[in-house]
């Protein structure tokens, strides 16, 4: 029977959420499919892209966020 692996499912695996069977299936699949094996390349080099951004709000947008929230009672 062929699987077919979503990019859903490369990512589970990539993360570490994957059971057992779905890791022995994905591990399999990548060495015998050079396409499955590109995407999911693909995939984790954009993980690692992502890991590395560091996002910088402006003051602006900080300034808008406190003053939404000052609107709320404490404790809510």
């Amino acid at each position: 029977m062929i699987t077919t692996f979503t990019e859903n499912d490369l990512l589970r695996y990539l993360y570490g959420e994957s059971t057992e069977n779905e890791k022995t299936s994905i591990e399999n699949a990548l060495v015998c499919d050079a396409e499955l094996e590109a995407k999911f390349f693909d995939l984790k080099l954009d993980s690692s892209i992502l890991d590395g951004l560091l996002f910088d709000p402006t003051d602006f947008t900080l300034e808008k966020i406190f003053n939404f929230s000052s609107n709320y009672p404490a404790g809510i």
